[in-house]
């Protein structure tokens, strides 16, 4: 059953149009220095990261300046060939927990994510100094660029002010979005750790952990 299971919960990472409950959680930030905050975006079996427009910093910027206005900008990893796919049928759903090319989905929001997708899909997290910016970095580095040091645009999303890139690294079992969720979290230097992370379930939990550890200190 559970092999199954697999191609529908790991289809390159897909949204879920009706994901489960997720309250907004709120983690402490540093004792020292001015902390930025991202939000971990929940929708079944895939997660996003959404960043205050204001918090990106370096290259990364060319996303804000490419949507003026936006409040917040979202990104998310999958499997390039399931997310340029306008349709999906079953042989795409079956192929998704199968190795392939990566891709980012950059998505622009001109609300905050809780208004946006619900505050019990989002999980809002205080980053450490310089956290942001470290992100941001880590971010950056999961586009394949051009001849021209920029990301390599390759589909249009599912809805207006929202883009689809090239990934700089590979989709398999082993780096799901949800394991890129988590690399983004731990780049900033909060206490999570990305290895062995391939659901939404796994980030999730590490995410309560790092809370409870963080209040209780």
């Amino acid at each position: 059953m559970l092999l199954l299971a697999m191609p529908a919960a790991l289809a390159g990472c897909a949204g879920d149009p009706t994901p489960p409950s997720t309250p907004t959680l709120v983690l402490a930030p540093a004792p020292h220095g001015e902390a930025g905050t991202v939000a971990l975006l929940t929708h079944g079996w895939h997660t996003d990261i959404a960043v205050p427009a204001k918090e990106i910093s370096g290259p990364l910027g060319m996303f804000v300046r490419r949507f003026p206005g936006a409040k917040t900008i979202v990104f998310g990893y999958g499997k390039r060939s399931f997310m340029v796919a306008r349709q999906h049928g079953v042989g795409d759903w079956l192929d998704g927990p199968f190795p392939g090319r990566g891709a980012v989905e950059v998505s622009a929001l001109g609300t905050d994510p809780a208004a946006a997708y619900g505050a019990r899909h989002t999980m809002t997290i205080d980053l450490p100094p310089g956290g942001a910016a470290r992100m941001s970095a880590f971010i950056w580095q999961s586009f394949t660029k051009d001849a021209a040091g920029q990301p390599i645009e390759v589909a249009h999303g599912d809805f207006a002010g929202s883009l689809v890139f090239a990934a700089s690294s590979g989709y398999d079992l082993s780096h799901t979005c949800n394991t890129w969720s988590a690399q983004a979290l731990a780049a900033t230097g909060l206490g999570i750790r990305p290895a062995g992370i391939i659901f939404s379930s796994q980030i999730d939990a590490a995410a309560r952990r790092l809370a409870v550890r963080t209040s209780g200190s």
